[in-house]
């Protein structure tokens, strides 16, 4: 009998509380119980200001609640405890990669910036140069920008960076916030590949996003915030079908599943496509052929 897969990150009663124990006492999120389980991607959504970034800041310490338990792997955030244990422990186990690169980048060469990381934890300056190399390749970028001033690229190019720099710690959970803010569709595509390219290397996602078509296409897993918990928990298509829950959140249906809508309404035999649930256009235009056939249309 196979033993039951345990969760690689364990949220146990976490509330967050701000200004606790004053008139303007204000309660973010309360009483969280939630599992994240390795190599998944995760995608965090809801309405702006439910406490998505305020949550996974929690995950790796960089904020801390004194009101219920997290943890990540053999690392305990116990909220009875003023201080983390092996916070640098964590920090290589579980790394964010911010929504604005800008946050990340600070030296004056793209490889000084990558190696940092390394460096902080312990490895010699030889291996973090090959390790800084490797994953500037990884993701998308020449060694021509090793001298490159970080300050001096293009958005998607910054935001890739700052993601090699993250890589280079070679961390087990990376957080993305936000990943494909403020890039044009080629961009998305790029950091859309990475994320992929990261989950095929046994890596466990978690992502913050306002794009719901990105995340009806590499979700494993949906996590809806609204009203200070968790409200939906599973995969994408049980949440973007779920018209009654949207309608109580700003969480815009994904282009694909409004185009299947549309579909079913002019054409009930449609509704097949629910069940085929189709992710990319390709995939969609496959699952409307494969009903047109089978209904002999």
């Amino acid at each position: 009998m196979n033993k039951p897969t345990l969760p690689q990150i364990k949220i146990s009663d976490l509330s967050i509380i701000f200004n606790k124990s004053k008139h303007n006492q204000f309660t973010l999120l309360s009483k969280l119980n939630l599992n994240f389980f390795s190599n998944k991607i995760y995608f965090i959504v809801g309405n702006s200001g439910v406490g998505k970034t305020t949550l996974v800041h929690h995950l790796n310490g960089l904020l801390k609640s004194s009101d219920g338990d997290i943890f990540v792997e053999d690392i305990a955030i116990l909220g009875k405890n003023r201080k983390i244990k092996d916070v640098k422990k964590l920090r290589k186990l579980i790394s964010i990669v911010f929504q604005f690169p800008e946050y990340q980048l600070f030296k004056s060469t793209v490889e000084d910036d990558i190696i940092f990381g390394p460096l902080n934890f312990g490895l010699k300056k030889v291996e973090a140069k090959k390790i800084a190399k490797f994953y500037l390749n990884m993701v998308g970028l020449d060694d021509t920008f090793l001298s490159a001033c970080p300050f001096n690229l293009s958005g998607g190019q910054k935001r890739r960076v700052a993601i090699a720099g993250i890589l280079a710690i070679e961390p087990k959970i990376i957080i993305f916030d936000e990943p494909t803010a403020g890039l044009d569709p080629k961009g998305e595509k790029q950091i859309i590949d990475i994320i992929k390219k990261l989950k095929d290397k046994g890596k466990t996602i978690i992502v913050i996003s306002h794009t719901m078509d990105i995340a009806l296409e590499i979700a494993d897993d949906i996590l809806l915030i609204d009203k200070k918990t968790i409200t939906f928990n599973g995969e994408p298509y049980t949440l973007f079908t779920n018209n009654q829950l949207l309608a109580t959140t700003n969480v815009v249906k994904p282009k694909i599943i409004q185009i299947i809508d549309c579909l079913v309404h002019h054409n009930k035999n449609f509704v097949l496509l629910y069940s085929i649930k189709p992710k990319t256009i390709a995939e969609l235009a496959r699952g409307i052929n494969d009903v047109l056939i089978k209904k002999g249309e």
